[in-house]
């Protein structure tokens, strides 16, 4: 077992990539995995550690308790820069504290707000039992996912005018629970300035609902007018070419890449 129960409904964590992190003993989420392997989504995990080099600079949109958000930061170093957005306030503050235990501050932002289309006001829905599946879109039913949400109001930003300032980013990894195509909306003059070198995102069409046909158009676009290359990531973590008929054939599938040429 790599977790511990530590008390005030916290397990502590002994991460496989090194250091430690401390998450909700109520989460159904990522909890269960952590505890029992000490990693969570292997294949995105070994690609951050092949491809993230000291000096990057690293955009973090989801960061829920911040386990790509440590890693990227150990990573990258004291030269490099990681800045993570979580909507859920709840989860920042311990996306904070695991950022302190590994002494890992200086390098890392953390922003407590949505990534979206445009700056303004929406309403999210944090889960009390799956906290990963918070999200500014309702999860389709399913009778077998036993759980209740809490509506709040947060504020939201397009990354084009949160990121303006930044020359260049060399990962910019997503996964915001069906957010991805508004996001995407958001940040496409950075993508068309050729800021952003690589994304790492989830397809979810269940998520998705209504919007996952123009986020496939979106997609189409960044291949064919901007030169973007779509990949996944197999078991290794390696980028292997694919179509986004392949990717949009599923209906979940959280590892697919685009890269842009500089």
């Amino acid at each position: 077992m790599f977790g511990t129960y530590i008390g005030d409904n916290r397990m502590l964590i002994k991460l496989a990539y090194g250091g430690y992190l401390t998450i909700s003993s109520k989460d159904l989420s990522i909890m269960p995995t952590l505890v029992t392997t000490g990693i969570f989504e292997v294949p995105l995990t070994k690609y951050f550690i092949s491809t993230i080099k000291p000096g990057f600079t690293v955009v973090d949109v989801g960061t829920n308790v911040g386990y790509f958000t440590l890693l990227a930061s150990k990573l990258v170093g004291t030269e490099g820069r990681v800045i993570g957005f979580e909507a859920n306030s709840e989860l920042v503050g311990t996306v904070k504290d695991n950022l302190a235990m590994n002494w890992l501050t200086e390098n890392t932002t953390i922003i407590n707000k949505a990534v979206y289309s445009e700056n303004k006001q929406l309403e999210f829905l944090n889960s009390e039992r799956f906290h990963a599946y918070s999200s500014i879109h309702e999860k389709p039913s399913d009778d077998n996912l036993l759980d209740t949400y809490t509506s709040v109001v947060i504020d939201a930003v397009a990354l084009d005018e949160e990121l303006k300032d930044i020359n260049s980013i060399d990962l910019l990894k997503i996964d915001i629970e069906g957010g991805e195509y508004n996001a995407f909306l958001g940040m496409m003059k950075l993508i068309e300035q050729k800021k952003i070198k690589r994304i790492t995102f989830e397809w979810n069409s269940p998520m998705l609902g209504e919007r996952a046909q123009p986020f496939l158009l979106i997609l189409s676009d960044l291949l064919n007018r901007l030169g973007g290359r779509l990949y996944f990531l197999n078991s290794e973590g390696n980028p292997v070419p694919t179509t986004l008929k392949d990717i949009s054939s599923v209906e979940f599938y959280p590892f697919a890449l685009i890269e842009f040429s500089s």
